[in-house]
């Protein structure tokens, strides 16, 4: 009889809190990854397709994106002639700061890409004469500490490095790119024949020559006369660019503290940073990125197929953030099987054990239900005000500006979270009351 007694008091004094407390876990965080999931899909919509994201490909000149060869003016020909490439433009990354005493203008570093090689960002101020006046700069709206808001429509003299040009070879094009290993194997054999017929001071020279030249990194042999030059002396000039508009500082696909020019006026002020002339730098490194709008966003795929068989590096924009939210709906699903089956099972050890072959009561099932209840409003609850506290370090990651109201869940979903947990409980009470009792 005391085994009863204690069976039967099970219920009143929710023993089994391991249960209880898994199902509160799973149920926090499906409402978290809704919420989530929720502000994540809202911001893209906005930020991203609203602008041209479904219809833009990125292609990267790393070659550990799949990238052969430099992207320069021979190979943006060859991207152009493409079916279904409607627009390319290059990135031609730089920086610009505010001239040093200057008492007109804050202290303050930009990076600097060229606008439309990315999508573009959302606009707070100003408007954008497409395609941006080589004469133009899009700043973001506040910046170390600097209201670039004031500044609008106002021309602003900046300053950009320029790195004295040092004597160079032609710009190597795509053949120099894609020689060979047995051809550079033969030159560099042939390099070391002539270096053991000529006297070793000369021959040495001329290797390292070679190996500025090609850029070319190799352990010094000699005496300190040998060592890799150093690089060339830089100084400072201005530019005069006028901010036609401002955008929300929150976006930084590009990173923090980023103004967007022209391509043209961007690859100008590269090829200063580098010491080249513009034809230099289109005809040899050529751009960092390369931004390509489709005619249609069903092209997409197709395109960024062709261009990887030509061996460029091409994604949708679209990617990264698609990707994430599939990572984040994956891990709700993950939330939302554990809340039924930890529920289920809260709901079948909180029912009062039947005797002699009786089925529980209502009142069995009244007490899985509530349980169930208490425990979906509460987790419910606490998951959206983590999701709200996501907020700041989920615009940092993403590069998108997420509204509050986004990340609370829509009812539908607050519904599933809050009744999901009661549901499975009262599943699990209906199954754990059907079982007899072993008789002796």
């Amino acid at each position: 009889m005391g085994g009863g007694a204690g069976s039967a008091g099970l219920p009143r004094k929710l023993t089994n809190l391991g249960t209880l407390s898994v199902v509160l876990v799973f149920a926090f965080l499906l409402s978290t990854t809704t919420g989530v999931s929720s502000g994540m899909r809202a911001a893209t919509e906005r930020d991203v397709l609203r602008a041209d994201g479904a219809d833009r490909i990125l292609v990267s000149s790393l070659p550990s994106m799949t990238t052969r060869g430099n992207l320069n003016a021979r190979k943006l020909n060859l991207i152009e002639a493409v079916a279904g490439v409607k627009q390319v433009v290059p990135d031609y990354p730089s920086s610009l700061r505010a001239p040093k005493g200057d008492s007109a203008l804050p202290e303050f570093s930009l990076a600097v890409h060229s606008w439309g090689s990315y999508v573009p960002p959302p606009l707070t101020e100003g408007t954008v004469q497409e395609p941006l006046p080589p004469d133009a700069i899009v700043v973001p709206a506040r910046s170390q500490g600097t209201d670039f808001t004031r500044y609008l429509g106002r021309t602003i003299r900046l300053s950009y490095t320029v790195a004295s040009p040092e004597p160079q070879e032609p710009p190597r094009d795509e053949g120099s790119d894609e020689k060979s290993a047995a051809e550079q194997e033969a030159a560099d054999q042939k390099a070391a024949d002539q270096k053991a017929a000529d006297q070793e001071g000369d021959a040495r020279e001329e290797d390292a020559q070679e190996e500025s030249a090609q850029g070319e990194k190799e352990p010094a042999t000699g005496a300190p006369e040998e060592t890799a030059p150093s690089s060339p002396p830089s100084f400072s000039e201005t530019i005069e660019l006028r901010v036609a508009a401002t955008y929300d500082p929150r976006w930084h696909a590009d990173g923090s503290d980023t103004a967007y020019v022209a391509p043209r006026t961007a690859a100008m002020l590269a090829a200063a940073e580098s010491g080249r002339t513009p034809e230099a730098l289109h005809g040899g490194p050529g751009a960092g990125r390369l931004g390509i709008l489709v005619d249609e966003a069903s092209d997409v795929n197709s395109v960024g197929a062709r261009l990887r068989e030509m061996g460029v590096g091409a994604f949708p924009a679209f990617e990264r953030e698609k990707n994430l939210i599939r990572t984040v709906e994956l891990w709700r699903y993950v939330a939302l099987s554990g809340v039924l089956i930890s529920a289920a099972l809260l709901g079948a050890s909180v029912v009062r054990r039947p005797t002699r072959g009786e089925r529980a009561g209502p009142g069995s099932l009244g007490r899985a239900a509530g349980i169930g209840l208490v425990a979906g409003v509460l987790a419910t609850g606490l998951g959206v005000l983590a999701a709200l506290a996501l907020r700041a370090p989920m615009e940092e990651f993403l590069g998108l500006r997420i509204q509050w109201f986004t990340l609370v869940p829509g009812g539908a979903r607050i519904t599933m979270s809050v009744l999901a947990p009661a549901l499975a409980a009262v599943a699990g009470a209906a199954i754990g009351s059907m079982r007899k009792p072993r008789t002796g």
